[in-house]
């Protein structure tokens, strides 16, 4: 059965409505979804500009997404036809990209909408949700509390660099369910964003990384020993901060996947969720981690206690708006975080 889609057909090719895609079979394991709405993050157009992370030509792209359980497969236990599910899918293999009318998704790698999420909620959350916490909880080895238990609040704090992007929102959040107070960077203009998320205080991500080190030790009295790069840009400010301080163990964690040199004494630890899914040493490890964090991320987010980020839905249903919203993306032209419906629920 074909379906339709938007593909590009090399790096650098325009992003195109195609009706003659092969709809997939779910796996043991696997459900076949409905994609219902998707939301707009750098990777694509990354990945339409230079062509990596696609392992399948011609490429259907995508990675938040909320999308309908339409079918099962034999082992599939934990969905069922008609739940609606979101998550970061398989970056660069067609069949689980959301970029088209039905892709697969793996059961324990999605999260289902639950409490009063909507669906287009739901597709804001994934990527920022789970990059956070493989920076907090992986990377810097904090336990992540069970749904509804109060962690009592540490004497040390974490700081998160680009505290007001996608992935800073979660970081706060994570960070605070965790015990910890919290310093951000961002601009001025976004300190009460950071602020409203949780941390207890902001500073100036325009500094000089010299500055941005004195500031921070000025603000928690060098009690910090986990600085998570949340914005992907900032690895000479976070060697300063760690330089600057006693505590240890010391954890560099970041979104970055660029590897940068460290104080000694310094774990690092690079986010990539780019591997989801895929069979090697690498993607084995970001798979088996996505799946034991994601029940409970699943319910700290149908508390409340992790917030969707605020978002616009884009004008029109369908590919050929989901091209015009990724040409404006891509240029520059929205801003905050676009979600763009591509069927009716």
């Amino acid at each position: 059965m074909s379906q339709s889609g938007v593909t590009i057909s090399k790096a650098g090719a325009p992003f195109t409505v195609v009706k003659d895609l092969s709809r997939s079979s779910p796996g043991a394991k696997q459900a076949l979804v409905k994609s219902v709405y998707v939301s707009l993050n750098p990777v694509e157009t990354i990945m339409q500009k230079y062509g990596i992370l696609i392992l399948d030509w011609p490429a259907v792209l995508g990675s938040d997404f909320c999308a309908q359980v339409i079918e099962t497969g034999p082992e599939c236990t934990k969905l069922k036809k008609g739940d609606y599910v979101y998550g970061v899918c398989r970056l660069g293999q067609r069949a689980y990209s959301p970029f088209q009318e039905t892709f697969l998704v793996d059961e324990d790698l999605v999260l289902k909408v639950e409490g009063a999420l909507t669906p287009a909620q739901a597709s804001t959350i994934a990527v920022g949700a789970l990059t956070s916490a493989f920076g907090i909880i992986v990377g810097a080895k904090v336990p992540l509390p069970a749904p509804g238990t109060k962690v009592p609040e540490r004497d040390e704090w974490l700081i998160v660099l680009g505290g007001s992007g996608t992935v800073g929102h979660y970081a706060i959040q994570i960070a605070r369910l965790c015990g910890y107070k919290v310093a951000a960077s961002c601009s001025a203009p976004n300190k009460s964003i950071v602020m409203s998320l949780g941390a207890q205080a902001a500073f100036n991500n325009r500094a000089t990384p010299e500055e941005q080190a004195a500031e921070v030790k000025s603000i928690t009295g060098g009690k910090y020993s986990i600085v998570f790069d949340a914005s992907a840009l900032s690895h000479e400010a976070a060697a300063k901060m760690l330089e600057a301080t006693t505590a240890s163990p010391k954890y560099y964690t970041t979104a970055e996947a660029n590897h940068h040199d460290m104080p000694a004494g310094v774990t690092s630890y690079y986010v990539l969720i780019a591997k989801l899914g895929q069979d090697d040493e690498l993607g084995r490890h970001v798979s088996e981690e996505t799946k034991r964090m994601i029940p409970s991320l699943q319910a700290h987010v149908a508390s409340g206690a992790l917030t969707p980020l605020e978002h616009e839905v884009y004008s029109g249903t369908g590919f050929e708006s989901l091209i015009k919203a990724l040409d404006d993306f891509g240029e520059g032209r929205t801003k905050g975080k676009i979600v763009v419906r591509l069927q009716e629920e």
